[in-house]
């Protein structure tokens, strides 16, 4: 635990600050939902709750059966970190901060096309220059990750179709 030398009252609501700075630094943004642990007796920890790395183990089986029956490699992330990835990819990655440059192509909520040799930031040391496609997926509305699936050449039917399978079952599921 790494001490950040801030000290927070607590308002008659229950209610502390988070400095800016250190929600800026582990993006933190308005609306994000945090997650309470207590370790011993007197210490209090937050943790930004993923919707999505709550179930972990079965996008990531999910994840495998897809490239197992469609040879396509697929990443799936949460809106901070890859959560799983097919094997055609470096097992690695998984666990790594998204680039920023990737977050702000999911903020945008659409289906984005990158043709081959248009660099798409996964995480660090991880760029792919392969056509890919990434899927926003959203629960009730709310952006809670992406998928990206990597073509050959174009991304084709197959692509498009994989993405937006993945995304809509991973987001029913979580509704449900």
């Amino acid at each position: 635990m790494k001490a950040t030398g801030v000290v927070r009252r607590i308002d008659d609501l229950g209610r502390i600050v988070i400095p800016k700075e250190i929600r800026r630094s582990l993006r933190i943004h308005e609306g994000d939902s945090l997650e309470i642990y207590i370790e011993g007796k007197d210490t209090v920890i937050l943790k930004k709750y993923s919707l999505v790395e709550s179930v972990n183990n079965f996008i990531t089986q999910y994840v495998e059966s897809l490239y197992a029956s469609s040879k396509k490699e697929i990443i799936v992330t949460d809106t901070e970190r890859v959560i799983a990835a097919s094997s055609g990819f470096r097992k690695d990655i998984v666990g790594k901060k998204i680039d920023l440059r990737l977050e702000d192509k999911m903020q945008k909520k659409n289906v984005q096309v990158f043709e081959r040799g248009n660099n798409l930031e996964i995480c660090e040391n991880m760029t792919i220059s392969s056509a890919t496609i990434l899927k926003p997926i959203t629960v009730y509305g709310d952006l809670i990750g992406c998928v990206i699936v990597v073509g050959d050449n174009y991304i084709d039917d197959v692509e498009k179709m994989l993405a937006e399978l993945t995304a809509s079952f991973i987001g029913k599921y979580l509704e449900s």
